[in-house]
């Protein structure tokens, strides 16, 4: 196709809150999008659109979803509405090959707007988002991010939006750092993907301590499916290494 190849972006998003707050995690994406320069379309899994199925949004055009309640104005008052692709998502729908099915539901929620806000604050990228499908295996989301893959040389740059630990139970809004056990279930995590032992983070619930760092899957499964669009000769990139509420990470992954 002559395009470059796009990276594989997996994002800790974290509270909603990032999406304007004064700290390093907002300037990590600010950085981040800067480094990457502009895709011709960005392909989003997002822990936030949970489903029963696998769902693709093929329109034209992106509402902004605030899925969250409770926040200052200064947030609800963020616009993000890029266009969609809807050659981009017929694409992503060939590829997967029937385990997916197109939708005009949905939008661009904030697991998603929060963190693209800051990487292309401009909102010129499309974007097409993948629903992350809560009945499929873990191994399936791994899958889905290897048919998914191919985009890559097509100009699409594919993004995850979730946590590896998110635990909203036990968050601590006093602590600015993560418990001991937080810290040990995300260094474990990163150092498998540093070694590329993606079939060790597909079986996560054999790793100690994921109980508490993983109580629901929503926000750990599409690290899955970034590792499956990841290449075995890209370089990982660890980046925003930021702990903090206790139990909850923003370690962010590039693969390029």
């Amino acid at each position: 196709m002559g395009e470059k190849r796009q990276p594989v972006v997996f994002v800790g998003h974290g509270s909603p809150l990032n999406a304007i707050a004064d700290n390093d995690i907002r300037r990590g994406w600010q950085e981040m999008g800067k480094r990457l320069g502009r895709p011709r379309a960005i392909l989003a899994v997002s822990a936030h659109w949970f489903t029963h199925g696998r769902w693709v949004r093929t329109a034209a055009h992106n509402p902004q979803i605030n899925d969250m309640y409770g926040f200052p104005d200064e947030l609800y008052a963020v616009h993000y509405a890029p266009a969609g692709a809807p050659d981009v998502a017929a694409r992503a729908l060939d590829l997967l090959g029937g385990v997916a099915t197109g939708t005009e539901d949905w939008g661009v929620d904030h697991g998603v707007w929060s963190v693209l806000s800051n990487m292309y604050p401009e909102a010129d990228v499309p974007v097409v988002m993948v629903s992350c499908d809560g009945d499929a295996a873990p191994e399936d989301h791994l899958e889905v991010g290897r048919r998914l893959a191919a985009l890559r040389d097509e100009g699409v740059m594919i993004v995850a939006s979730g946590n590896v630990v998110h635990n909203l139970r036990a968050v601590d809004w006093d602590k600015s750092d993560g418990f001991a056990w937080a810290n040990d279930f995300d260094d474990r995590v990163r150092d498998l993907i540093l070694a590329r032992d993606s079939d060790s983070i597909v079986r996560y619930t054999q790793l100690a301590g994921w109980q508490r760092a993983i109580p629901t899957p929503d926000h750990f499964l599409p690290l899955l499916t970034a590792l499956g669009a990841a290449r075995d000769d890209d370089e990982v990139v660890v980046w925003n290494q930021i702990r903090e509420l206790g139990s909850m990470s923003q370690t962010s992954y590039l693969f390029r």
